[in-house]
This record gives structure tokens, C-alpha cells and sequence, in this order.
């Protein structure tokens, strides 16, 4: 399992669970991509958008419930980048992410499954989950945008400091915690304070729930012009999805790194992330675990219910979404013992041998 890690794209790449409940016509895991409604606005600088919600947020399910662990659920459609491509191109997977933890990250429990032709399969062992030793991460995030920013970039590499950075830790952050009322406003301060973003209201996600999208147009290290986009919920501020979009031509690559290259940029940036879930609960039994979970059952609905307030569940890759050949989609960021995911070209090199 791999641990992901904040690089010069939004979403580095994903996060977990136990007993499968064997195949389903009715486990349909290919929600319609994301929309921009015809009320939604022209994108604008989103410095004071991000200012003027962080001084107005409202309740999340994170400052509402009680327990000793958070727990945090995320789903990720992503390419599964090894070897070369076939006829159409690498097989999409869906992976289904489950973390309770606590705040200290000295107790939890984390579960993956993936969704393949209708059916729920265990990916890995139901295991315990501790927090890495010396990860600053896994520790309570700060409260003030200079302290969160210091924080959001230690997973970063040197000389990684730019906005791209702080949005990918950002989207890291949320996969590790369920931020409370006051690191949502530093989050949307430190955003608010990183120059060349923009804010776009009026969207939807993948399954419907109504947010905004923060847009950073920038060209990665690869020279590879994107967006990579943040939906936020416009009321509480919480991370609702994550994804990047590639916005112009690829230059030509390192032929090190061998012939489809190019193809992997753009099944990389295919990615998307949903957080489903973000809250705290009493035990790590709550909500059901891997394929036990309400919306993976037979016969049950696949449509996530919404993150922003009720107890419901629903609808991962550390993200799909902001990735590169140099930085890959990292479908499952663990806790403990997870090295990052090697790049693109690194896997189909390795595939090879």
C-alpha cells in the first residue's frame, strides 16, 4: 500500500476495508462526472470568496458528532497504469477507502475495497492503524493558515512550495482528518492567500451535491498545462472532491521514460476523487466496514448521500485527479508502512522487467 505524498500536482493520488459481499448488478460504481450548472458563475479570483466564507462557515458533520475516532471515506476512479496500454487503454478501477483514527493517531483501523464488474472485492487485509512515526501530518493539524501552510508542505519535496503544493496538501489533509470548524477556516484562508487562484460557484460534484470549485491554472513540471480543482461545499467549507484537467498540448516528453508516456499523462489526469464521508464516530465499527458498507450491499443504491450534514452514507485514488508522470495517481495512500506510489514511467519500467 502506498502513503501519498504532496507533489507539483493537486492530487497525488488515495486511502482501506473487510468481508466481501460477492457480485452485484446493483453495485454501480460510475456516478456522471461533474457539471457546471447553467446558474453557475464565471470563475473570479478567489481570494476574497475564500475570505468571505471562511468568516461565515457553518456546521459540518466534524463539528457535530462526538466519538473518539474521526473517520474519513473517499472514493476513487483512477487508470491502474502498469505495463503498457491495451486496445482502449488502461482498465479504470474504482476503490472504495475507509480510516478511523484517532486524533493523537496512536489508535484506528483502515479498510480498501475496489468495485470491478459489478462486484465488491476486499483489497488487502482488514488491518489496525497507526500513525507513522515522525509524520507531522498525522498529527492534529494547526489552526492558523501560517502554522497549516508549514504543515500542508512538509509531505512536499524541496523546492515545492508553489500554490499547486498547498492545494495537494490540501486534498492530503483531508484524507487523514476530519477538520473541525477552525482548520476548515484556516484552509480556506491559507487558499484565499495563494496567488493565481480562482473560485467558480454553482457546480455540482460527481453525484449531485452543490459546492464550489477552487480552479488553479498552472503547467506542471512536466510542462504540462492544467487545472487542478478543489469542490468545496459553500456553506461549511468542507473538501468535497478532487480532480485535475489537462488544458492544452503535451510537449514532448523525456524518452526515457518510455513510449506511451503521453498516453499515461492523460489517463493520470482521467483521475477523480470523491470525499464521501468526514466526521467523528464512537468506535471503528461505525459506519459498517469494505463491502458491508450500506451502499455497497446487494440491491443497495450506489449514490453517496451528502457529506455535508446527515448521518447517511454513501459514496476514491489519493485522489485521482492532479497527477503527472513524475508524481502518479496514488490510489491508495495508507497509514502506516505506505511508501508513495511510483511514477508512471517508474511502474511501467518496472512492469517490464
Amino acid at each position: 500500500m502506498t502513503r501519498t505524498r504532496t507533489g507539483a500536482l493537486l492530487l497525488t493520488a488515495s486511502l482501506f476495508l473487510t468481508a466481501c459481499a460477492g457480485p452485484s448488478a446493483d453495485v454501480n460504481p460510475a456516478p456522471p462526472s461533474p457539471t457546471t450548472p447553467p446558474n453557475s458563475t464565471p470563475p473570479v479570483p478567489a481570494g476574497p470568496v475564500l475570505t468571505r466564507l471562511a468568516d461565515t462557515l457553518g456546521d459540518a458533520p466534524a463539528d457535530t458528532t462526538k466519538g473518539d475516532y474521526q473517520y474519513v471515506e473517499r472514493r476513487t476512479w483512477y487508470r491502474d497504469v502498469i505495463g503498457p496500454p491495451g486496445p482502449t487503454g488502461w482498465p479504470e478501477r474504482v476503490r472504495i477507502d475507509q480510516l478511523w483514527r484517532t486524533d493523537d493517531a496512536a489508535d484506528g483501523r483502515q479498510i480498501s475495497v475496489h468495485i470491478d464488474s459489478g462486484s465488491c472485492i476486499p483489497d488487502g487485509d482488514d488491518s489496525r492503524w497507526t500513525g507513522q512515526t515522525g509524520d507531522r501530518f498525522d498529527q492534529p493539524p494547526p489552526r492558523q493558515p501560517a502554522a497549516l501552510r508549514t504543515r500542508l508542505l512538509a509531505a512536499a519535496g524541496p523546492g515545492e512550495t508553489g500554490p499547486e503544493h498547498i492545494v495537494g496538501g490540501v486534498a492530503m489533509l483531508y484524507e487523514r482528518h476530519a477538520p473541525t470548524r477552525p482548520v476548515r477556516a484556516a484552509v480556506l484562508r491559507l487558499l484565499a492567500a495563494q496567488p493565481g487562484l480562482l473560485a467558480q460557484t454553482g457546480v455540482t460534484d460527481r453525484v449531485g451535491r452543490p459546492g464550489m470549485d477552487v480552479i488553479l491554472p498552472h503547467t506542471d513540471r512536466s510542462g504540462v498545462p492544467r487545472r487542478d480543482i478543489l469542490t468545496i461545499d459553500a456553506t461549511s467549507g468542507v473538501l468535497l472532491a478532487a480532480h485535475s484537467t489537462i488544458t492544452g498540448p503535451i510537449p514532448p516528453q523525456d524518452p526515457r521514460l518510455g513510449p506511451d508516456t503521453t498516453d499515461a499523462i492523460i489517463a493520470d489526469a482521467a483521475g477523480h476523487r470523491l470525499y464521501v464521508d468526514s466526521r467523528r464516530t464512537p468506535d471503528t465499527r461505525t459506519p459498517a466496514a469494505g463491502c458491508q458498507h450500506p451502499t455497497l450491499r446487494p440491491g443497495a443504491g450506489q449514490r453517496p448521500a451528502a457529506a455535508s450534514g446527515d448521518k447517511t452514507h454513501a459514496d476514491p485514488r489519493s485522489l485521482g485527479g492532479f497527477s503527472h508522470p513524475g508524481q502518479g495517481v496514488d490510489p491508495v495512500a495508507r497509514g502506516r508502512c505506505s511508501p508513495r506510489n511510483p511514477s508512471a514511467g517508474t511502474r511501467r519500467r518496472r512492469a517490464r522487467r
